[in-house]
């Protein structure tokens, strides 16, 4: 021990600083996190993964955390101060929730159980914003796509451009109604945002649209 080690254990202080017996052997990495998670993080996500298929504890755990955190889901309140309006727009937004997912598997207060899920298995989870074409028929020309964690590399460490181009798809990512990309450099910057991550990673098992 130095001689701030040994002052250390004869002043007392923090008992996980100290140097006696019992933590002698704890020799903890002074490694950074992140270089920590880009080491580890896809080994750590597919066991994570793995246990949530194959272990009923695993999923209870994921389960109850998701239901305890959402909830009832957002429920937003209008304070517009004329009746008929703010009848009409929560009878416009309770439509939109039908319609929001843009894969067509759940609504919108599925899809917040959904990313509730991916953060407890993943810790983190990304939305696409997907603004829809009139021709689509959808009440609000907008969607939500939920897109897992490992579609960002966790190596990449750079700063997020305003913007990123499209991949060339079908207008919908219902299933079998989309093309299957080999490239997911297709996420905007509408996207929910990683730290500073910069480029998605190949993800052939993905669809996308434009």
């Amino acid at each position: 021990m130095n001689w701030r080690q040994r002052l250390g254990a004869f002043v007392g202080g923090f008992d996980a600083g100290q140097h006696n017996r019992r933590m002698r052997g704890f020799r903890a990495t002074r490694a950074h996190v992140n270089a920590l998670i880009a080491a580890s993080g896809p080994d750590i996500t597919a066991r994570a993964r793995w246990l949530v298929r194959n272990n009923g504890y695993a999923v209870n755990a994921v389960e109850s955390w998701a239901a305890n955190t959402v909830g009832d889901g957002i429920k937003p309140i209008s304070k517009i101060a004329d009746a008929a309006r703010k009848e009409d727009l929560q009878r416009l937004w309770l439509a939109w929730t039908d319609e929001a997912d843009a894969e067509g598997l759940t609504d919108f207060y599925g899809l917040q159980r959904r990313a509730a899920r991916e953060a407890f298995i993943a810790g983190e989870v990304f939305f696409r914003i997907r603004p829809r074409r009139a021709s689509d028929g959808l009440i609000v020309p907008l969607q939500l796509q939920m897109l897992p964690a490992e579609m960002l590399p966790l190596e990449q460490t750079g700063l997020l451009r305003m913007a990123m181009p499209f991949a060339r798809a079908s207008s919908s990512t219902r299933s079998g109604g989309a093309w299957p990309i080999t490239s997911c450099a297709a996420i905007p910057a509408t996207a929910a945002i990683r730290g500073s991550r910069a480029k998605p990673s190949a993800c052939p098992h993905t669809r996308s649209s434009m």
